[in-house]
């Protein structure tokens, strides 16, 4: 039996959602870097509207992406389309609204963060759940296959229980300070306290409005500590992870495209003792290239299965109230502060 695809608009028809994939480097590494690529890839999809205001954005949706209706208007899209799956790129404070607009959606795509006035992700959250409309968040390393295969058992074959836990990130704590701290909530466990370990500093040219940057340590379920540090994006980027296991390394870095695994061996230099082989890792080959287009496969699943959602709304709430967390720590002389 033939799967019906199922009616999709796009709602902001900028970089995230189409544009990166004009990138060299980027797309020589990642097959699907926008949502457009997916959507003209993928045969679950019938991608028929895309919403901007913007002409530039209307033409590329029309003339390169052969999309059938475009425009300003959101009401005409929605009218000529009758969508069945919404993608948002567009402002946290317009998604509400844009949902309610479409009485006969089954599921959403929404990039984070959710919360960035007020409580509007909370709204959209608790909207879709009593709609019982299927939010799935940008967390794109939610559907990488590696990152997956960790957070089910890979990570203690290659390391053990995790002991000591280091990560960076740069250009914002909403912004990829988000993508790690769910990362790490992916791979290790709840977090269930955080504290900051510094101020909080802003940002000039942020990709977020008042986005801010502060170093911190977050306790996770087993204990362990992971400690958070920026790094300032005009030296070199990095947003990455570094797990020292009782028994190995993992390192994930230049944001997942460099994977290495060092393993326990004897010590070069003393006798009856081992050391951990950080100078002749193990690389462990990138999958992060489809992750995007494998969100979309679990939102298809979900819409048409009931499957559970692997980067929900609520999921992602849970992260942007870590990193409220965080700022209200900083705020209070760095006070340890419990999550419930």
């Amino acid at each position: 039996m033939t799967n019906t695809p199922l009616r999709t608009i796009v709602v902001g028809f900028g970089k995230i959602a189409s544009g990166l994939e004009a990138d060299a480097k980027m797309a020589r590494y990642f097959k699907y870097a926008t949502h457009a690529q997916v959507l003209k890839d993928h045969p679950n999809f019938n991608w028929v509207g895309v919403v901007d205001p913007e002409n530039d954005a209307q033409v590329a949706a029309r003339d390169r992406w052969g999309v059938a209706h475009v425009g300003s208007e959101l009401a005409k899209i929605i009218a000529a389309t009758d969508p069945e799956v919404v993608i948002i790129t567009a402002p946290p404070e317009t998604r509400l609204s844009i949902i309610n607009q479409c009485p006969n959606l089954k599921s959403a795509f929404v990039e984070k963060p959710l919360n960035l006035i007020a409580q509007e992700g909370d709204e959209l959250v608790d909207t879709c759940f009593k709609r019982g409309i299927n939010l799935q968040v940008n967390f794109w390393r939610r559907g990488d296959q590696i990152f997956h295969e960790l957070a089910i058992d890979r990570l203690a074959e290659l390391v053990g229980t995790p002991k000591a836990i280091f990560a960076t990130y740069g250009n914002g704590l909403r912004n990829n300070a988000s993508h790690m701290i769910d990362f790490i909530r992916m791979l290790l466990g709840e977090i269930t306290a955080v504290q900051a370990n510094g101020s909080v500093s802003p940002l000039t040219n942020s990709a977020l409005p008042g986005d801010v940057q502060v170093p911190f340590s977050a306790t996770l379920e087993n204990g362990s500590v992971v400690s958070i540090q920026p790094v300032d994006f005009t030296n070199y980027r990095e947003v990455g992870l570094d797990i020292w296991g009782s028994h190995g390394r993992l390192t994930i870095f230049q944001e997942g495209l460099s994977i290495h695994h060092y393993p326990v061996t004897k010590n070069r230099a003393l006798e009856d003792e081992n050391e951990i082989n950080s100078d002749a890792g193990m690389l462990i080959e990138s999958t992060v290239s489809t992750a995007l287009y494998n969100l979309y496969d679990n939102l298809y699943a979900a819409t048409v299965d009931n499957a559970p959602l692997v980067s929900s709304g609520t999921s992602a709430i849970r992260t942007e109230n870590i990193i409220n967390a965080v700022i209200s720590s900083a705020g209070r002389s760095c006070e340890r502060v419990i999550l419930e």
